[in-house]
């Protein structure tokens, strides 16, 4: 685990390499179609990464649907991290209409790991083994949006995670933190955002010109700017093009939110990526 963190930079070394994701479709998916088509939903996801819509997201989801994701196996052994960005699925005592479940293994035979529904997003679930399955079921009326999910595997204590000051409570006022991640050469940074509440955007720009999470690729400011975030925001994961990634978050005098809770891993440069970084002239 990183320390807590302060107004200076601070740098350490990823432990996991990530692979694409590929997609296995599920029975009721025509085996002819390129790309799955909008309703079908459930597979094999056999990457180290990943992510998860339920059928027709953002829109809602129609009824009677049950979906199976078996996220895991082909020769992977880190154990998954499932994080969701969204979630809007119809409620109810006992969530007994529409559902999520977890189960930690690659059948509904496995250990339950949580059973959710409606609008508070589930909480970051680890599994204990390699193999984690995400069931979805709709009713016959009343959807919602559905859900959107980010995986990763790591070997346990692998990936590292750190947030903003005092989260999940307010971050204080006046504040410029610094986090440097630096990898050896030949990985880049993949970070993934587990939760962020920020104060939203200026009602006269739209920007975000108050507090905000800036994300630049390199060890520096001077770096290409990878993303600015504020407000509520649900935020793919981003990779940086270098060994290096600079996260810094900038708040004002007032106004002060959550925060945000971030977990990060290191992935493979591709060969021609490594290539053309050993030619490239170094810094003074």
């Amino acid at each position: 685990m990183l320390p807590a963190p302060t107004t200076t930079s601070r740098s350490t070394t990823g432990l996991l390499e990530t692979g694409a994701t590929s997609w296995a479709p599920s029975a009721a998916a025509a085996p002819h179609h390129p790309s799955p088509p909008p309703d079908a939903c459930g597979g094999q996801l056999t990457g180290l990464s990943g992510e998860i819509t339920s059928p027709r997201y953002p829109e809602s989801y129609p009824n009677d649907a049950e979906c199976r994701w078996n996220i895991g196996g082909a020769g992977g052994s880190g154990l998954l991290t499932l994080v969701f960005a969204d979630f809007q699925v119809e409620g109810g005592q006992g969530c007994g209409f529409d559902y999520v479940a977890l189960f930690d293994g690659p059948t509904t035979a496995a250990p339950r790991l949580g059973r959710y529904c409606g609008n508070t997003r589930p909480p970051r679930t680890v599994s204990s083994t390699p193999h984690l399955l995400l069931l979805f079921k709709s009713d016959f009326n009343i959807g919602g949006r559905g859900f959107k999910a980010h995986f990763y595997s790591a070997a346990r204590g692998d990936d590292r995670n750190f947030s903003s000051p005092r989260y999940p409570n307010f971050y204080p006022n006046n504040l410029k933190c610094q986090w440097s991640i630096q990898l050896p050469p030949g990985y880049r940074v993949k970070v993934f955002f587990l939760d962020m509440e920020l104060e939203g955007r200026s009602s006269l720009t739209g920007g975000c010109d108050y507090d905000h999470l800036a994300a630049f690729d390199g060890g520096t400011e001077d770096g290409s700017l990878l993303g600015r975030w504020c407000g509520w925001e649900s935020l793919a994961p981003i990779t940086s093009r270098s060994n290096q990634l600079l996260l810094v978050l900038h708040t004002d005098r007032n106004t002060a939110k959550r925060g945000f809770s971030i977990a990060y891993m290191r992935q493979v440069c591709s060969s021609s990526r490594r290539v053309q970084d050993a030619h490239a002239p170094r810094r003074a």
